[in-house]
């Protein structure tokens, strides 16, 4: 289908592009670097300036053949897709044409092909066909790059299988660009550098900024209204100690256990000073506001939106166990404007786009700063990549008495522009 208007790439996403194509095809006198990594915030285009950086290369006859994009999720997945149906209809080869498979779920694994190929898949899927030992997934091995979506995942066990099973686990004529918008997993410096050297220390978005420093690309870009400017208010929360067991299980993996984001999530005075603060800060100031709330536990989102609704606000609740069909109706009423609130249990982090979103509440205790801000950025697109000026964050503060990290929302008073 086609042709697809597209705006213009921004400064940032020029230089990054006119990166990539090195790397893909270095001149004589430039080291043989075969690997790279794109870091940008959560709104600022990351999946764009990389799909379109590839169907440059593929115009300028630097880049043939396949490509494998992976990601770990259906819904990035299906964002993926979507990104290159967009980027080929308006930047792509006129006289010839890219195949785009899909390759996750129930999906069957797709045919070879001798021209352009991408091939979407989900890690789940590819670490199932290549330990089966899955011939029809052979091909994958022979494509020029790989792309891993949400590149800080790539140092866990299975993302390492797949990276060996294709062929990435020494020298190789592949290339492999990884996408993230959280370089860093939490403070771990080794695992930091673990993950760098995986992209051959290579980071694409180094000197496109006024500043390498994380925060200041993140203020540089609010000013430039690529991202959206944010304001804060905070909720009270629930308090409460941890049992013994909890305690040896917080020590052993430095999270809070399932069980007491439980307990936060019955608790019915908690609940109610959330649904009261969505009324005062939110619905009767803008009774359209798109909102997106992130809840604490499966009932925690059923309960909410059900008490939203009595209120007279269209709401609905989804869960990874909400099915696929419904979950994408959901969402595209959301985006619609037909369903004002849209709670959900760890479902949107990544891969869920909604530019209009104008509030954001995080009802679930949040420690990672890298989590957070996978969850605050589904609200901070900014004017000119297709939002708004200004989201508001609602952040529940929970008082965990023996649990002594510091929720991620607390250590973040330079991101917050009140107003």
């Amino acid at each position: 289908m086609g042709p697809y208007a597209l705006g213009e790439l921004h400064d940032y996403q020029k230089k990054i592009v006119d990166k990539l194509l090195k790397m893909l095809d270095p001149g004589p006198l430039d080291p043989d670097q075969k690997s790279g990594m794109i870091s940008l915030p959560t709104g600022s285009g990351k999946t764009r300036v990389a799909v379109q950086g590839l169907v440059d290369a593929m115009r300028e006859g630097v880049l043939d053949g396949g490509i494998l994009w992976v990601a770990d999720r259906d819904e990035l997945c299906e964002q993926a897709v979507e990104s290159w149906r967009q980027v080929w209809a308006n930047k792509g080869i006129k006289t010839r044409p890219l195949r785009i498979s899909r390759m996750w779920g129930n999906q069957p694994a797709p045919l070879p092909i001798s021209d352009l190929h991408v091939v979407v898949a989900s890690i789940q899927k590819l670490h199932s066909k290549f330990s089966n030992k899955d011939p029809r997934c052979d091909f994958l091995r022979d494509f020029n790059l790989v792309v891993f979506d949400e590149a800080h995942r790539s140092i866990a066990p299975t993302f390492t299988s797949v990276r060996a099973e294709i062929g990435l686990a020494g020298d190789t004529d592949q290339f492999l660009l990884g996408l993230t918008a959280t370089p860093y997993r939490g403070f771990n410096e080794e695992q930091t550098r673990w993950l760098t050297n995986r992209y051959g220390r290579n980071r694409l978005d180094r000197g496109v900024f006024e500043s390498d420093d994380g925060n200041a690309v993140i203020r540089e870009l609010q000013r430039k209204q690529v991202l959206a400017r944010a304001s804060h208010a905070t909720i009270e929360g629930g308090s409460l100690g941890l049992t013994s067991d909890e305690v040896k299980e917080t020590e052993r993996t430095r999270w809070l256990p399932q069980s007491v984001e439980n307990r936060l999530a019955g608790d019915p005075e908690r609940t109610d000073r959330i649904i009261r603060a969505y009324q005062e800060l939110v619905s009767d100031k803008d009774p359209d506001c798109p909102t997106l709330i992130f809840a604490t536990s499966v009932d925690h989102a059923v309960t909410i939106a059900g008490a939203l609704d009595t209120m007279g606000v269209r709401a609905r609740a989804v869960s990874s166990s909400t099915d696929m069909t419904t979950r994408r109706r959901v969402v595209d009423e959301f985006r619609n404007g037909d369903i004002k609130a849209l709670v959900n249990y760890a479902v949107f982090r990544e891969g869920f786009d909604a530019p209009k979103t104008r509030a954001i509440i995080v009802a679930r205790p949040v420690y990672s700063p890298n989590l957070y801000f996978q969850m605050i950025g589904r609200g901070l697109r900014g004017i000119k990549n297709g939002g708004n000026d200004r989201c508001l964050i609602l952040n529940v503060q929970d008082n965990i008495e023996n649990f002594e990290r510091k929720l991620a929302f607390t250590e973040l008073d330079w991101l917050w522009d009140g107003g």
